[in-house]
C-alpha cells in the first residue's frame, strides 16, 4: 500500500488583514520622537564644528592680552636684555622678570621664582632688541606667526 502524502499549497493573496502592520499613530509617534532626537543632536554637532573657531579666538585673546602685559612692562623696565633666548626686564623696584619658553608655553618669572604661563602653544619664539624697544616674534604650534613691537617711552638701558 501506497501513501500519498498531500501537501497543501499555499494561497497568494491574503485572506485576512493582517494586524501587525503600522497604523498611523505608530507612525506619528515615531516621527515625534525622529523629531526629538534631531533637536537635541544639532547643538550639539553645531558645537563640535564650531570648536576650531573658538579656539583660534581664544588663541588670538591670549595672544592680546600677552602683548598688553609685556608692552606694560617694558615701558616701565629700568634695564632689558635678551640672554640665550630669554628676555630679562629689571624694573625700578630690582625686581627681575624672565620671559622663558617652558616646554610649548611662555612663562614669565620674577626673580627667578614662580611660573606663571602667559602664551601658550608655542612651537617657537625670538626676543631681538632694538632701540629703545623689543621686538617679539611668535611661530605657534599651528604654524601662525605673530610679532608686536614694545617701545620704552624713556630712554632707558637697553642692550643691543
Amino acid at each position: 500500500m501506497r501513501i500519498i502524502h498531500y501537501i497543501p499549497l499555499r494561497k497568494k493573496y491574503a485572506v485576512y488583514s493582517n494586524e501587525k502592520a503600522f497604523t498611523l499613530i505608530e507612525v506619528l509617534y515615531a516621527l515625534a520622537i525622529f523629531s526629538i532626537i534631531i533637536f537635541f543632536i544639532q547643538p550639539v554637532l553645531q558645537m563640535i564644528l564650531d570648536h576650531r573657531d573658538s579656539n583660534a579666538s581664544l588663541q588670538n585673546m591670549e595672544w592680546q592680552v600677552f602683548c598688553a602685559q609685556l608692552k606694560k612692562e617694558i615701558r616701565f623696565a629700568s634695564h632689558v636684555e635678551v640672554v640665550s633666548g630669554k628676555l630679562f626686564l629689571k624694573n625700578d623696584n630690582d625686581e627681575t622678570v624672565i620671559y622663558e619658553k617652558y616646554g610649548s608655553n611662555l612663562r614669565r618669572r620674577v626673580n627667578f621664582t614662580g611660573h606663571e604661563i602667559v602664551l601658550q602653544n608655542v612651537d617657537q619664539y625670538i626676543f631681538s632688541l632694538q632701540r629703545n624697544a623689543v621686538k617679539v616674534t611668535v611661530k605657534h604650534l599651528n604654524g601662525k606667526v605673530q610679532s608686536f613691537i614694545g617701545y620704552s617711552l624713556i630712554n632707558r638701558d637697553i642692550s643691543v
